[in-house]
């Protein structure tokens, strides 16, 4: 009994920092609100109108392609909280939803790294310099932290020598 009641506390850990994690994750962008002192993106890196549209059709792109994996990966949280409900629950099902959930987040994070790539190289190194200095790349893990905190929020993973030293 106490397994399953610290089994069911950790995926609901689990599963509630996963949506905290997918809410403030921003594929690309200087987070949830904005520059700095309000203005956008464009206008603190300096983007050209080419750019401003190249990303907004990789913005579309990525929205498009993620849309319906974004729907499923709900779905199946609402499943699985379903099948916890239960009198007596399946464990194979649950299970089974578990490792459906993690596949969708997956295949979701793939997206997201093969769109952070298109974005770079929209971008000017100077743009990117201006990003990482705003992110506040400290060491290898990227300075401040998480997503929307310093982290790879800005839609830019660390560079791979910076990866390797993990």
């Amino acid at each position: 009994m106490v397994k399953k009641k610290l089994l069911l506390l950790t995926l609901t850990l689990v599963l509630v920092l996963g949506a905290v994690h997918v809410a403030w994750a921003a594929p690309w962008g200087f987070g949830r609100f904005g520059g700095v002192n309000g203005t956008s993106p464009v206008q603190e890196l300096g983007l050209t109108d080419q750019q401003v549209t190249q990303i907004q059709d990789l913005q579309q792109k990525m929205y498009e392609k993620t849309r319906d994996l974004r729907i499923k990966l709900m779905d199946a949280m609402f499943s699985l909280r379903q099948l916890r409900w239960q009198k007596d629950p399946d464990q194979a099902a649950i299970d089974a939803k578990i490792k459906e959930i993690n596949d969708l987040r997956a295949q979701l994070q793939q997206a997201t790294q093969e769109f952070r790539q298109q974005m770079d190289s929209v971008l000017t190194p100077e743009q990117k310099s201006k990003i990482e200095s705003r992110r506040g790349f400290g060491g290898p893990r990227g300075g401040k932290g998480m997503r929307g905190f310093g982290g790879p929020c800005f839609g830019f993973s660390p560079s791979a020598a910076q990866t390797q030293s993990l």
